[in-house]
């Protein structure tokens, strides 16, 4: 019989610090292309927050890798940022993913709202999002006047914070925006501002 030791653990921070200051290399490897590093605020969690923690201790950023082990027999290792490049070209900025979206009304609006904070997230934390990914995403999306008018109708809340993150990455600096692309999202802000007021009115 295994006895259970009464004890708690013991916080070990130096021990962390001292291993962070050693590592060079994060990986996370997945499996499966069911979901990938921009599916879920869970990726960026606790691989941004380790590769977080690195630049914290040693003042730079480590070497990040994404793997993509779904095909064991063709296995492929990225970095982050080309990961992330792969994401927005083969699925964020897939009309087929979009439009599939569309079916689901409010929650597939929501969807895609919830992508624009996870790319934040990932940018903020890791730097992998470049200027023309902002870009694409802008025009493909609150710019395009088909999409923003279906989100409009199903969920101008969706297309409100789609918005506010890309005027967030504009302002601090993460994103080096145009001054045109930035005057039509502060018009479009406040077209969908005025769109929730009008549902929040009745």
């Amino acid at each position: 019989m295994v006895r259970r030791r009464e004890k708690n653990g013991q916080p070990a921070e130096s021990v962390f610090r001292r291993t962070l200051g050693r590592m060079s290399v994060t990986v996370k490897n997945e499996d499966t292309r069911e979901k990938d590093m921009m599916a879920c605020t869970d990726f960026y969690n606790y691989h941004c927050g380790l590769i977080t923690a690195v630049h914290a201790v040693q003042g730079r950023r480590p070497f990040s890798l994404a793997g993509d082990s779904a095909d064991p027999d063709q296995v492929v290792v990225r970095t982050t940022t080309e990961e992330a490049r792969h994401i927005f070209r083969a699925r964020l900025l897939n009309p087929k993913w979009l439009e599939g979206l569309k079916r689901h009304g409010y929650k597939g609006a929501g969807d895609i709202s919830k992508a624009m904070d996870i790319i934040i997230g990932w940018d903020a934390t890791a730097d992998v999002v470049d200027d023309h990914m902002y870009r694409r995403f802008a025009k493909k999306v609150p710019l395009d006047p088909e999409m923003a008018s279906w989100m409009k109708r199903v969920n101008p809340y969706a297309l409100h914070n789609i918005i506010d993150k890309l005027l967030e990455a504009a302002s601090r600096g993460m994103w080096q925006a145009d001054e045109e692309t930035l005057d039509a999202l502060r018009e479009a802000f406040l077209d969908a501002e005025g769109k929730i007021e009008e549902v929040t009115d009745r």
